[in-house]
């Protein structure tokens, strides 16, 4: 394969910069585009994050990028990566997605959905605390959180200056918010349709954060091979020195898949 642009999408309440030293390596290579998960619009209803809606807007922000694309999906970003990955398959095959790299990406044997009264009330406290303006506060805080308690490196890539800009920012926290609720309703429709469709049909590879121990690790490590059979991937592979966020602690990793499919007839 070898695809002419490398897509990558974040996962839930990430920022493009962390993909720096991968888009740095591979510059020179292949075209690198970030998407940036704080750069959407209201996405507030289930109808919002069905993975027909998920592939459509990610179809969108795409054009005009050279195909073929390889799909780098991290986290929560995987599931948007398959929706593409099955829209290729399924819908339009001239969508150009030539395969994917799916890295510690979210999977779920079973979800169970909150019911819908629940989550609007949710929704209600969530707007009423951005309304607030406390998120400019306290969004730098949880980036700080949560690089020390997913991240094996437990130091951010990123600036200072760049998380303040970032996580400080209205835009990031609607987002996240948005992705937040829309994340249990998109993760059960692309398991179905893992389930009733099988394989996407292209090469898909799926890299995983396996530091740590005990039964937490066991069931995450067992729900990625569970993903990467579903997709007809080979066997994840599995970073026993990086945490959540790989692309902070083994960048390098992430850059050897991506140029294994690159380089494989």
């Amino acid at each position: 394969m070898r695809a002419r642009t490398v897509v990558v999408v974040p996962g839930l309440g990430s920022a493009p910069g962390e993909w720096d030293a991968v888009v740095d390596a591979l510059s020179a290579e292949v075209t690198v585009l970030v998407v940036d998960p704080a750069d959407a619009p209201p996405l507030r209803t289930r109808a919002d994050w069905t993975p027909d809606a998920v592939a459509d807007r990610l179809a969108r922000r795409l054009e005009g990028a050279a195909r073929p694309l390889l799909l780098v999906g991290h986290s929560s970003g995987g599931l948007h990566v398959q929706a593409m990955l099955y829209r290729g398959r399924d819908h339009d095959p001239d969508t150009g997605v030539a395969g994917a790299v799916l890295v510690d990406a979210s999977h779920e044997r079973s979800v169970r959905l909150a019911p819908a009264g629940l989550v609007r009330v949710g929704r209600l406290l969530a707007d009423l605390v951005l309304a607030t303006g406390i998120a400019a506060v306290l969004g730098p805080v949880v980036r700080r959180l949560g690089v020390r308690a997913t991240s094996t490196r437990r130091r951010d890539r990123l600036s200072a200056a760049v998380v303040r800009e970032v996580y400080g920012s209205r835009g990031w926290a609607r987002t996240t918010v948005d992705a937040w609720f829309g994340h249990a309703a998109l993760q059960a429709a692309v398991r179905a349709w893992q389930r009733e469709r099988g394989a996407p049909g292209v090469p898909v590879r799926v890299l995983v954060g396996a530091a740590g121990s005990g039964r937490g690790r066991a069931r995450w490590v067992a729900g990625q091979g569970d993903l990467a059979a579903a997709l007809g991937a080979p066997p994840p592979r599995l970073l026993d020195d990086a945490g959540h966020l790989v692309a902070l602690d083994r960048p390098d990793a992430v850059v050897e898949e991506i140029r294994a499919l690159l380089e494989a007839p």
